[in-house]
């Protein structure tokens, strides 16, 4: 039987955009938390990882959203661990609104570090001996490798925050969530929502480092989006987001400021 995590949380002012609306940002921040709880419940919590020196680190997310809920609405995140590799764990997360009604589904990847050496370590036994062989699958990633941006459309600064790194001593992956639309027009970023978002981290990011947000659109109308370090022009993200036309685009401080 699926030991699901389920999770239920009431929008907030501070969880929603200009439009009032949740954003993408915070479906993330939803499931990194239901996934820590989830994970404990199987016995494998990130602060025993901590206790054994490694740490759960995020190599890919996918987040599809139907319908992005309001201020005062109240959502479950359910979650629950998939397959798994020597290297490798999957984790699942849908979302329901309080009708009960699907309005977003996740896929996750994550990686196993060592926190002292900064390097990638095989899944230790003690989570691959409590890993699940029986749940559902999750939905699978859109492509098999998120495409590299090559057409550069729009670019701008970045810098990274001491108030980003978590507690594995880098800057948390929702944060750069933010950092792949930084770049967007911002004539589209108000006509258009994010339907899909598929990231895929790719280098560890500290506090105050230079970085530069880089967009481009492709023939297909999505984007593809990366992040980079000015120093060393290593690239810490690459995304591709679709899409849709926003249903109104009232922006309530525009209607106050000329």
């Amino acid at each position: 039987m699926t030991q699901k995590g389920i999770e239920s949380y009431t929008i907030k002012t501070f969880h929603t955009d200009r439009f009032g609306k949740t954003c993408a940002a915070t479906f993330a921040a939803f499931f990194e938390e239901a996934a820590a709880n989830n994970a404990r419940l199987h016995g494998f919590p990130a602060e025993y990882l901590l206790q054994h020196g490694v740490a759960w680190v995020l190599s890919r997310l996918t987040i599809t959203v139907d319908r992005y809920p309001l201020v005062g609405e109240t959502i479950s995140v359910h979650t629950w661990p998939s397959a798994h590799t020597p290297n490798l764990a999957l984790r699942c997360f849908e979302v329901f609104d309080s009708e009960n009604h699907l309005i977003a589904e996740g896929t996750t990847a994550w990686l196993v570090i060592d926190i002292e050496k900064r390097k990638l370590v095989p899944v230790p036994e003690f989570i691959t001996d409590n890993y699940p062989h029986d749940n559902p699958p999750c939905k699978e990633f859109p492509t098999r490798v998120v495409p590299r941006l090559r057409n550069v459309q729009h670019e701008c600064p970045v810098l990274s925050r001491k108030v980003d790194v978590d507690v594995n001593g880098h800057v948390n992956n929702v944060r750069y969530i933010g950092w792949i639309q930084e770049s967007m027009p911002e004539e589209f970023m108000l006509e258009y929502e994010p339907a899909l978002i598929d990231i895929s981290y790719r280098t560890e990011c500290g506090p105050h480092q230079q970085l530069t947000s880089k967009s481009g659109m492709t023939d297909d109308g999505d984007y593809l989006h990366a992040v980079a370090a000015d120093n060393t022009g290593k690239e810490l993200c690459r995304a591709r987001t679709e899409w849709r036309k926003r249903q109104h685009v009232d922006v309530p401080y525009t209607q106050h400021h000329p």
